[in-house]
């Protein structure tokens, strides 16, 4: 009887840990999740909020030189706009695109430290449809990728002619990233918070290419393009979902 007693408590305690067990491996990814999300919430925000100090600070300088008496300088005839960066050829590749990745990002220990994001981001992106806000960094390199979505450094700058290309995973993992690219239509906005200024762009144009595919790298000499790029369809990425938008005059 002792001995059957002594089986049925051991088995007791194997349903117990093996519970246990079971609970962590769901809580913890859940957790992390909610770590890594908190802290990309916070530089954001933090972002924003230096960005509307900006914006009062230039406002204030702004109504002190309405107040003043200036002689205004007249300009000559602009030159033509032309982007500073090279047109890509055909066989021009992309250093890096997003791939899936079956590994659940947010499980990892975060790659970039909290200051480091503070420091590397030059902007935040901000699609109300679907509910993203993510920050923007320069580089897309995966370590890059998994905390923002990344400027490819050999396109155009922000609010200059010429075309701003942006890639970002479409994992779903870690807060939305570009998961629901797919939903913006011609109409829909975006916006780009900098710390000086507020862009604002109009889709025109959802469209899905081949991974070798770099027209939608060229540079347009007369308009202020935005281009988003992720993998399509999600978990395969075998293709690339891209949007285009224009810059609001």
């Amino acid at each position: 009887m002792t001995e059957k007693k002594r089986k049925i408590n051991i088995r007791a305690i194997m349903s117990v840990v093996l519970m246990t067990a079971g609970a962590l491996l769901i809580l913890v990814p859940l957790i992390m999740t909610q770590i890594n999300l908190r802290r990309n919430n916070d530089v954001i925000e933090e972002f924003l909020r230096q960005a509307e100090q900006v914006a009062d600070s230039a406002i204030e300088t702004a109504e002190t030189v309405e107040l003043e008496d200036y002689d205004i300088p007249t300009l000559g005839q602009p030159e033509d706009p032309v982007s500073d960066t090279p047109e890509p050829s055909e066989t021009t590749e992309p250093a890096e695109t997003p791939t899936e990745t079956a590994e659940p990002q947010a499980t990892k220990k975060p790659k970039m430290s909290k200051e480091e994001m503070q420091k590397r981001t030059i902007g935040v992106l901000i699609i109300p449809k679907i509910d993203v806000k993510m920050l923007i960094m320069d580089g897309t390199d995966n370590t890059t990728l998994s905390v923002a979505v990344g400027r490819m450094t050999e396109t155009g700058k922000f609010d200059e002619y010429g075309n701003v290309v942006l890639a970002g995973h479409r994992s779903n993992t870690l807060g939305k990233y570009l998961y629901s690219l797919n939903k913006l239509e011609p109409g829909d906005k975006i916006t780009v918070q900098l710390k000086d200024k507020t862009l604002n762009y109009t889709v025109y144009k959802s469209h899905i290419i081949e991974p070798t595919d770099f027209s939608i790298l060229k540079q347009p000499k007369d308009e202020k393009i935005l281009t988003i790029f992720t993998c399509h369809p999600p978990g395969v990425g075998s293709h690339r979902l891209v949007v285009h938008a224009k810059q609001d005059e």
